[in-house]
């Protein structure tokens, strides 16, 4: 173990007061002083704890693993419930063309009629209008434009805590994104000013995310997630972009790989223009299976109906 600092300026502070008083005063009253000295500085010594070398480089703990990257099933989620209007009936039918439609459906996937929907949900910040039975069109270099047509759709709720402690419930912050289901085996998904199109999905256990992506989420934490993170995966280099916490609060439609109530973990990731997105949750089951989507990362300017 290094010496201290304190013992340093001790020592440097002894030899020369050696010098002085070998000079002009008895040896005797030097090893005195000195003695009464090393005393004080003893006494400094443990009433100070010494850090280790590992101890003084740590990375400042901002945000532990216990608060951002979290089970879903150690915290209190708090999430609000929107309730369909009363005496509204199970078997909706479009009333222009008598298609079966659900309480959420602002639109007829069958003829495109407008719909009064039958449960208030909160809008999302973008894409607002984009319903089940659209038909989206996407442009993107690394493809010709395509359409895509919209099965279903998923209501995302941003989640965060007022302080921190593992006992601070969870809660919206008032943010709403989309997810869409599309054909082709596609999903659109927009989280704040970042919007995907996925094309792969495969499932993910805890074994794979702790040994996979895990240590690197928690540098990314640790460091108020302002580091700059990469890690290799998959044969590509990956960058940590965001990770949070979200809630499912509606489901629409079809093909929906969540259900509503689902309270999870992400990870966003990127390498170059393609984009890995990783959902974890609770062990048992929380509305979702853990997964893993790769595709592109694109612009709003991309995507128009």
């Amino acid at each position: 173990m290094k010496a201290s600092s304190g013992w340093i300026v001790l020592f440097v502070g002894l030899v020369i007061m050696g010098i002085f008083f070998s000079l002009h005063f008895s040896p005797i009253i030097y090893v005195i002083i000195a003695f009464f000295a090393y005393l004080i500085a003893d006494a400094v010594s443990k009433s100070t704890p010494e850090q280790s070398e590992e101890a003084q480089y740590e990375i400042p703990n901002y945000l532990t693993a216990a608060q951002v990257m979290q089970s879903a099933a150690t915290a209190p989620v708090k999430i609000p419930e929107h309730k369909m209007t009363i005496s509204t009936p199970s078997n909706l039918k479009c009333p222009s063309c008598g298609a079966s439609i659900t309480p959420n459906d602002k639109k007829c996937a069958f003829c495109g009629s407008s719909l009064q929907p039958q449960v208030d949900l909160p809008e999302p910040l973008k894409l607002g209008d984009f319903a089940i039975g659209d038909t989206v069109w996407v442009t993107y270099a690394q493809f010709n434009e395509m359409p895509y047509n919209i099965r279903g759709r998923l209501l995302y709720t941003e989640l965060w805590q007022a302080t921190r402690g593992a006992d601070v419930p969870w809660t919206p912050t008032g943010n709403h994104f989309s997810g869409f289901v599309l054909n082709q085996e596609s999903y659109l998904l927009n989280w704040q000013s970042r919007f995907y199109l996925l094309s792969n999905i495969a499932a993910l256990n805890d074994s794979d995310i702790n040994r996979d992506f895990l240590p690197y989420a928690k540098q990314f934490a640790q460091s108020n997630q302002s580091a700059h993170v990469e890690f290799s995966y998959g044969g590509l280099r990956w960058q940590i972009d965001d990770i949070g916490r979200f809630a499912i609060e509606a489901v629409e439609g079809e093909g929906a790989h969540l259900s509503q109530g689902a309270i999870g973990r992400f990870i966003h990731c990127s390498s170059g223009d393609m984009a890995l997105l990783i959902e974890d949750f609770q062990s048992g089951g929380s509305g979702g299976q853990d997964t893993l989507w790769k595709g592109y990362r694109i612009q709003e300017s991309n995507i128009h109906k």
